[in-house]
């Protein structure tokens, strides 16, 4: 689970520019060379609102207070199955790592009390016991790894409390949790404000906040400047977008069959160029960033609700791409 979340993902591909065409390498069953230009993996979010929003309010801003967090993901309340140590306990979340400061641990769902962490590793709080009145309880949080320890006075009427945490995976630098007015829901059931993108070659998968997985594929990946896995002669041109059109489907938290279809988009930056000799062989290595990339589409559930899909990347990805000649010699 550690790697997860992890947003730059290289993508070598084995290309040529001049009088050849671009290529990809790998097992065809999890590769394509439409897609040997792309790189959307990473984590989106609403940026302000719903990611999948009613198309009705999704521009209004009506429809109430939503939490959004903006480069990083929510996962599920966790349900923690671990027993009492003596007067402590311990587990280990299922997503990592942890952002600071976004973790509550509760216990009988907050009605004995909770602990939520500093930032630093601490965690505190109140809990109650047989014992009238609350009491203090206090712990550790490895953010990293997503060790999580509590210690108590004493636990007698604690034992067999429902524990659960709700914390963020921090999926990259400067992720933030912000309360806005936001938009109505898109969504039946459940609200819909994270997409974790996770791309080998022309494969797609979604992870939602809740947890829902929704499979897919990529369609013919190109750039503005008609560049694509069947170009010949073309090269990475700084300021061009990639659009990256691509279908999905899956069954969301609320037991609703669902397809998504749209384009993600991104921008071709910080171009470079290095030229590699051996022998008779020529290389030609080039390197780019796809920056802003976002993800736009529709929502289609089983049923007929739809709603609007617009999701914003935290992050840029890192895309290499070579170009390989010979020449006989005399």
């Amino acid at each position: 689970m550690k790697h997860l979340f992890q947003n730059a993902l290289v993508v070598a591909v084995g290309v040529a520019l001049v009088g050849c065409e671009w290529g990809g390498s790998g097992d065809k069953n999890s590769w394509n060379d439409s897609t040997s230009i792309a790189n959307f993996s990473g984590s989106y979010s609403g940026n302000g609102g719903y990611l999948v929003s009613d198309y009705s309010s999704s521009s209004a801003g009506s429809g109430g207070s939503t939490t959004v967090v903006t480069g990083g993901f929510i996962p599920p309340i966790q349900e923690i199955s671990a027993s009492f140590s003596g007067n402590s306990i311990s587990f280990t979340t299922g997503f990592v790592p942890i952002k600071p400061g976004s973790i509550t641990v509760a216990f009988a769902d907050g009605a004995k009390g909770s602990v939520t962490d500093n930032g630093a590793g601490v965690l505190s709080g109140t809990y109650l016991n047989t014992i009238p009145g609350s009491h203090p309880a206090n712990g550790t949080v490895v953010y990293e790894n997503g060790q999580i320890s509590i210690f108590f006075p004493d636990v007698l009427g604690l034992q067999g409390a429902r524990v659960t945490v709700r914390y963020t995976v921090n999926s990259g630098s400067g992720a933030t949790t912000t309360t806005t007015s936001g938009s109505t829901p898109g969504s039946s059931g459940v609200s819909i404000y994270a997409f974790n993108v996770q791309q080998t070659g022309n494969k797609l998968s979604i992870i939602d906040n809740n947890g829902s997985v929704y499979s897919g594929s990529f369609g013919d990946v190109k750039t503005t400047g008609n560049l694509s896995a069947g170009s010949s002669g073309a090269g990475a041109v700084n300021g061009d977008q990639v659009i990256a059109p691509f279908s999905a489907a899956g069954k969301s938290a609320a037991g609703v069959y669902v397809n998504l279809t749209g384009n993600f988009q991104g921008t071709v930056a910080g171009v470079s160029t290095v030229t590699e000799k051996s022998g008779s062989s020529t290389t030609t290595k080039t390197s780019f960033a796809l920056t802003s990339r976002v993800i736009l589409g529709t929502w289609i559930e089983d049923g007929g609700k739809t709603g609007d899909i617009k999701g914003v990347a935290g992050t840029s990805s890192t895309i290499t791409v070579s170009s390989s000649t010979s020449t006989n010699a005399p």
